[in-house]
């Protein structure tokens, strides 16, 4: 049986996703998007569209792109070098609000017009892209967050 120090946490999914409302060019918030993924997964990303209802019957259109193994942790890489770095203390201080230990994931909300301008912001606000990021067999807080300090503030990293 390993220890559980020897277990690690493994990233299994990067899922971006925002709304473009109608009054929104779809086109520039699908940027904002692109804007938070390496150029060389950018080029051949797939971001599905399914438009749905608003509360008063306005189209709202879902933007969503999911990334898996390698890709996943470039995207995770690429956004941490793109955040300032109070926002990513932010992210690791804040984890217990933001990590869900029953589904294993942690979710981050990033400002839509800052990530448009390639200067994406962590943010609490509603007009969001919203980063959902999963973790497959060891469900441990201490395990994502020490993943995280690695991500985000280099700590621990190797190589």
């Amino acid at each position: 049986m390993q220890s559980p120090e020897s277990r690690r946490v493994m990233l299994s999914e990067v899922v971006i996703s925002t709304l473009c409302h109608a009054t929104e060019d779809c086109n520039k918030v699908k940027q904002a998007i692109l804007n938070l993924v390496p150029s060389h997964i950018a080029s051949h990303i797939q971001i599905v569209e399914n438009t749905v209802k608003g509360f008063y019957g306005n189209p709202i259109v879902v933007l969503e792109a999911r990334f898996k193994g390698e890709e996943a942790y470039s995207v995770l890489k690429h956004i941490a070098l793109l955040l300032h770095e109070l926002d990513k203390k932010y992210i690791v201080s804040s984890l217990e609000i933001r990590y869900d230990q029953k589904a294993n994931k942690v979710f981050i909300r990033i400002d839509k017009q800052s990530a448009y301008l390639g200067k994406p912001t962590v943010s609490e606000g509603d007009d969001v892209v919203k980063l959902v990021i999963s973790f497959s067999i060891l469900k441990s807080v201490e395990g994502v967050q020490k993943f995280l300090e690695e991500v985000f503030l280099g700590k621990g990293a190797q190589g």
